[in-house]
């Protein structure tokens, strides 16, 4: 019996041993460049409470001095920074069993909280100003990003060591919201995270208007005045063509096979009509021709001048006698 007992108790010992689960594995990150923030639970909450040792390389090891838990189980630590450019090591360990440590290059492992004092106002010149704090701005490169009456984002990187950013000539009638982010930049090991972006602070004459309202009204109305616009234009095309015929092509009236007096052709305005006079007398008129010098010496014509017949609107005509003419024919004609 003694020694089936003390098989038993080496098999258990030997299980226990294989089926001990190795502790979680541990990440770090310098927040803010303050403190060394260091959490296990990226798999989900152990199901123990570890111990957390952490130190950088030559200093002395030091339990963690402030625990993070969730449901009294501790799943990371926070402790103070030291420098970052040196290897920082951790340790798990759960009732004295022995566990690996683990080696951390934290020089490229910084986050910053977002910058601070975020605000906008229009300058003298004409252009959008966004200003900001962030601490060891000489360390710091920061991304700005706007968008306008809530369309996509546009991003701008701002050199390092700068805390402003200008807009060019902004609309006054567009709304404009603008956010900013950091990191530590090249000159002091550049950091493969970034800030979380700030709150978003707003510019223009539209800040009480929702863009989402506007852009229903305009969704309504936009087909709309389509429907409109082009009704208008096909009936003013429509009319065109005929306009320019009544300008430049008159309708000439068609006179009737009766008619008996102009009068009834043309439409002569009122006061047009009372204007024209058709009363005058008729008026005699006397063509005339030339004939060589012989045949005129031996015409009966002698005088040096010929009038028509003694109307109101007889004519007198002088003549040469060398050019005395001679009548060829006669007509009247009635105006």
């Amino acid at each position: 019996c003694a020694t089936m007992l003390k098989r038993l108790l080496l098999l258990l010992c030997l299980t226990g041993h294989v089926f001990a689960k190795e502790p979680p594995d541990v990440e770090c990150l310098v927040v803010h460049l303050k403190y060394v923030h260091c959490s296990w639970n990226k798999q989900g909450t152990p199901e123990v409470n570890y111990t957390f040792y952490g130190w950088i390389k030559g200093a002395d090891v030091s339990e963690c001095p402030s625990y993070l838990s969730e449901n009294n189980i501790n799943t990371g630590c926070n402790q103070p920074c030291g420098s970052r450019f040196n290897s920082f090591y951790t340790r798990l360990v759960h009732e004295n069993q022995s566990s690996k440590e683990k080696e951390h290059e934290l020089k490229t492992k910084v986050k910053l909280n977002p910058p601070t004092n975020l605000t906008v106002h229009y300058g003298s010149d004409s252009n959008l100003w966004l200003s900001w704090t962030q601490i060891s701005s000489n360390c710091v490169e920061s991304e700005v990003r706007y968008r306008i009456n809530n369309r996509n984002w546009a991003s701008s990187r701002v050199s390092i060591g700068k805390q402003n950013y200008c807009l060019n000539l902004p609309s006054h009638s567009s709304l404009y919201e603008l956010q900013v982010r950091s990191r530590i930049g090249y000159a002091c090991g550049l950091s493969e995270f970034w800030s979380d972006w700030t709150e978003p602070v707003v510019w223009g004459s539209n800040n009480s208007t929702d863009p989402n309202k506007m852009n229903s009204s305009m969704s309504v109305w936009t087909p709309v005045l389509s429907v409109v616009g082009a009704f208008i234009l096909i009936l003013k095309c429509a009319c065109l063509p005929y306009r320019i015929r009544i300008i430049f092509i008159p309708v000439v009236p068609k006179p009737s096979p009766n008619l008996q007096n102009i009068e009834d052709w043309f439409k002569f305005p009122e006061g047009l009509k009372e204007g024209l006079n058709y009363n005058e007398r008729p008026c005699p008129v006397r063509e005339y021709c030339h004939v060589r010098q012989s045949d005129s010496e031996s015409s009966d014509c002698s005088t040096c001048s010929v009038t028509t017949d003694q109307t109101d609107c007889s004519v007198f005509i002088p003549v040469n006698e060398s050019d005395l003419p001679t009548p060829c024919s006669s007509s009247i004609s009635q105006f």
